[in-house]
């Protein structure tokens, strides 16, 4: 009897621990310039973090005892930033295979889910916040149907921790014209090659259609037992909330061709997508936003597709898509290693012509509404999520810097394997 008194206190006590932890501690901002994004900036205001949320936020707080306050006076406080597509978590060191999982074998995998994959404790989540991020999407490669993506916050002992979508999107691979090699003119080849991703979009469209056929088959045979029904096939079943319009996919397309046969494809379809890279949208962007799809804006360490098109061509690009109203959003590419390099993406863009504040934007509230997590982050809002982070100047400038970053209410630890190596070097001795 004993034995199970004990074994009752210690289970309370671990529950309380594990309470406190998840409601994390009360911290007041003072002094900052709020910048809630959905609304004008507060000056010389207060911010309550309380339970994980945002508690309250402007003038004369009540401040409940315990609470631990942060001085901000002279700094900037931003809802954290998203980073629309991402491989965190999945590769570690690229030359070293054993450490890279970002691709299954095979085509068609669209049940995979990226989240049953990634790594809580890679390095990479750390070095990637150090600029404001507070959370992700991690999304798989490889093959026609990749599989689907995760939403996840940038901290968390496991992978539970950090979800905020296990199923955020699926993926198509669409086929992509090649770009030219240096030299090269439109002629006969070139023409033959944009042909051929013409008949690639018609192996998918076919591919969807059987999954239609098995999908109505299913449904009459759970209605009539005379008919017999097709096996469980769970790559169909994956396809099934993205054909009915639930669950958005990710298509990849470059060049304005590929953009206007990809339109025609998610319309014919019907199905709701999101572009990521569209690095010619610009030449049609009032067609991508009649569309009313949105836009993933691929890393901005690119060139131009065509010689044509001018040296500067994706960094306009991408204030051209914004100037037409197409909802757009930043992402730190394909290498985890430069997810801290997020913002600079976003400050390239503004210094090409990108609207300062529709730039900030696409870090935060567009791409909580484009995943629907909006509800949860992407402002700063009495009621959601205390993911945030506070910075000694504007966060597109590289001489700023983040003196604390929230999330879920907790004051994060900013300590990186870039700081690291930094402090271990700065100590060398000079001879």
């Amino acid at each position: 009897m004993k034995k199970l008194a004990i074994v009752m206190i210690v289970v309370v006590a671990i529950a309380m621990f594990v309470l406190a932890q998840a409601d994390g501690d009360r911290y007041l901002i003072k002094n900052a310039t709020i910048i809630p994004v959905e609304g004008e900036p507060l000056d010389s205001a207060d911010l309550l973090l309380e339970g994980g949320k945002i508690a309250a936020m402007g003038d004369e707080i009540i401040v409940p005892d315990g609470t631990k306050i942060i001085d901000a006076s002279g700094m900037f406080v931003y809802p954290g930033f998203i980073d629309a597509h991402t491989h965190l978590g999945l590769a570690e060191i690229g030359a070293v295979a054993s450490t890279v999982d970002m691709r299954e074998m095979g085509k068609e995998n669209p049940e995979l889910k990226v989240a049953w994959a990634i790594n809580p404790h890679s390095v990479h989540f750390k070095t990637s916040r150090i600029n404001g991020t507070t959370i992700a999407l991690v999304a798989p490669s490889g093959g026609t149907y990749p599989g689907m993506s995760a939403l996840v916050k940038m901290d968390g002992w496991t992978i539970d921790e950090m979800l905020v979508k296990e199923e955020a999107t699926s993926f198509i691979n669409f086929p992509m014209s090649p770009r030219p090699t240096r030299g090269a003119r439109m002629g006969p080849q070139t023409q033959s090659q944009v042909d051929v991703t013409a008949k690639l979009v018609e192996k998918i469209q076919e591919y969807l259609d059987e999954v239609r056929h098995y999908l109505k088959l299913r449904e009459l045979g759970a209605e009539n037992p005379d008919i017999i029904a097709p096996d469980l096939n769970p790559k169909f079943e994956a396809l099934a909330p993205v054909l009915d319009g639930t669950l958005p996919v990710i298509i990849s397309v470059e060049k304005a061709k590929d953009i206007e046969l990809a339109i025609k494809f998610v319309q014919e379809e019907k199905i709701k997508a999101i572009f990521r890279g569209c690095v010619q949208g610009g030449k049609v962007a009032a067609k991508i936003k009649e569309a009313g799809i949105p836009v993933i804006i691929g890393d901005l360490y690119t060139g131009p597709l065509e010689p044509e098109d001018g040296y500067d061509a994706p960094f306009r690009n991408v204030s051209e898509m914004a100037k037409a109203g197409v909802q757009i959003c930043f992402s730190s590419g394909y290498d985890p290693a430069l997810g801290k390099d997020l913002t600079f993406h976003a400050a390239r863009a503004v210094a090409f012509g990108l609207d300062r504040d529709e730039a900030i934007r696409a870090l935060t509230i567009n791409p909580a509404r484009i995943f629907g997590i909006d509800d949860r982050v992407g402002s700063l809002k009495v009621g959601k999520d205390a993911d945030l982070f506070i910075t000694t100047g504007d966060p597109l400038d590289l001489r700023s810097e983040v003196k604390h970053l929230f999330i879920n209410g907790k004051d994060m630890d900013l300590g990186n394997w870039w700081q690291t190596l930094y402090d271990t070097w700065k100590k060398r001795p000079i001879k």
